[in-house]
């Protein structure tokens, strides 16, 4: 078995490295850090690599936008990816990352003897970003979302790591199987369509098995799960448990497809799929309304207007701060 080799929260590193990182930052570095030795021995290369890449930057002015077109490229092995939404940078250091990113991925591919495999990271800020890897799989990133891979893939296995919501589309090849780590287990596949969702925040790591069929291990301690068709893995980080159902979330793929079907659907299910579709916070104030249940259909429509049919049906009033949409019952008609 071969060694794990450290693995950086690009994203971080890029705040730190740039000059834009605050406390929090330094101190999630720090326990990084400290994790492992090897982990001091990758950030003082990441530190000299970004030293020669201030050099580079001073010789050519590279725009923000440009520089983040080139880090897909270089990530795809030079094949433009499909997207179906353009790119917006909400984040200064969105920007700076894109930089930092090119800037390594072009020192190492300069560097002798590492032309074979390059490491390379795409973070999604919108929905439906789309990327084509050299193999010919697709992987579908929901926003605020990042996936890890080395491109082009080594001879034995094609391996990436996801943090947040992807889909998978995977070419098959029973010799070269398509490996993912994500959210405290691995997925092993030949060929299938699956959907994960492994974002860092949730206890939950969720995979739907839409064609074909995939193989889950948690640990080295227990046994491998083969997954069907039409069948969801469940695994629950604090307590190590993985639970296999026989269904799949009907609404498992509404934040790619923009279709949200609801079938007596409890309010407490119909805020979390407009959470993962909207990427917005909802909080419903009253607890008894959280089993109230919702029929409907929506095709691609606005979150306004899906809200207004939920208030409507309800009777509730809503307010938006933010991101953060907050449902409560309307006094004046209870």
């Amino acid at each position: 078995m071969t060694e794990k080799k450290p693995h950086i929260d690009w994203a971080l590193a890029a705040r730190i490295l740039s000059g834009e990182a605050d406390e929090i930052d330094h101190g999630l570095l720090k326990k990084w850090l400290n994790e492992n030795p090897a982990n001091k021995e990758e950030w003082k290369k990441i530190q000299e690599s970004w030293e020669l890449g201030q050099e580079a930057l001073l010789k050519e002015e590279i725009d923000s936008s440009t520089a983040w077109n080139k880090v897909r490229n270089f990530t795809t092995d030079g094949t433009e990816p499909n997207i179906t939404h353009p790119r917006t940078f909400s984040n200064k250091w969105i920007s700076i990352a894109a930089i930092f990113l090119l800037v390594l991925g072009i020192l190492w591919w300069l560097l002798p003897n590492n032309k074979q495999a390059s490491s390379s990271l795409i973070v999604s800020n919108n929905p439906h970003e789309k990327m084509v890897l050299n193999d010919g799989s697709t992987v579908t990133l929901n926003r605020g979302s990042k996936i890890a891979c080395v491109q082009p893939f080594d001879s034995d296995q094609r391996v990436v790591e996801l943090d947040g919501e992807g889909y998978f589309q995977v070419q098959g090849n029973s010799e070269w199987p398509f490996i993912v780590h994500a959210g405290g287990i691995t997925i092993k596949v030949t060929g299938t369509r699956f959907n994960v969702r492994a974002y860092p925040n949730l206890n939950v790591t969720e995979v739907a098995v839409l064609e074909g069929k995939v193989e889950i291990s948690a640990s080295s301690k227990q046994p491998q799960a083969l997954l069907n068709k039409g069948e969801t893995a469940l695994f629950d980080k604090l307590t190590g448990e993985l639970k296999i159902v026989s269904s799949t979330d009907p609404n498992i793929l509404a934040w790619l497809t923009g279709k949200i079907n609801f079938n007596e659907t409890p309010l407490n299910e119909v805020a979390k799929t407009l959470e993962r579709v909207y990427g917005v916070t909802i909080q419903i104030s009253d607890p008894t309304l959280l089993d109230q249940k919702l029929t409907a259909r929506f095709s691609n429509n606005s979150l306004d207007f899906v809200l207004d049919v939920v208030c409507i049906t309800f009777n509730l009033n809503q307010r938006q701060e933010g991101d953060t949409i907050f449902l409560s019952k309307n006094a004046f008609n209870e």
